[in-house]
């Protein structure tokens, strides 16, 4: 995302023309991540000792792994980004974005051997769903 985006999105309200600029450039997916942001379903998860962070956006079925400005776990980012090629990202990567510029994400601080945990959880999740 541009810097001047990032800067707009960071405020938190938008303007008509701001919003219809972000609709324009980034269509449905910038309405479902902005919902994601507003309804709270952007989480960061913090790990310690290790000081790991793992993004999540929780969807209408699932939970999304984020990995910022590079992957999601969700089916958009795989049929829009990697086989289209229709966009540079989903919008649960947008979503994590705006969340992480406003500061308005849900932080859930666990141990390492609860991430093992956690992380064989999503591995087994998204391993069914790109079946």
């Amino acid at each position: 995302m541009p810097e001047h985006e990032a800067r707009i999105l960071a405020r938190g309200e938008l303007t008509q023309g701001e919003n219809q600029y972000f609709r324009k450039r980034y269509g449905k997916r910038f309405i479902r991540a902005l919902r994601a942001v507003e309804e709270g379903r952007v989480v960061r998860y913090h790990f310690m000792p290790s000081d790991t962070t793992v993004w999540i956006v929780r969807g209408s079925d699932d939970e999304y792994r984020v990995i910022p400005g590079i992957f999601c776990t969700g089916r958009d980012f795989y049929q829009s980004v990697v086989m289209s090629r229709e966009s540079k990202m989903c919008y649960h990567m947008l979503a994590q974005q705006i969340a992480e510029l406003r500061g308005t994400y849900e932080t859930v601080e666990a141990t390492d051997s609860e991430r093992r945990q956690i992380l064989s959880r999503w591995r087994a999740r998204f391993s069914v769903d790109m079946v």
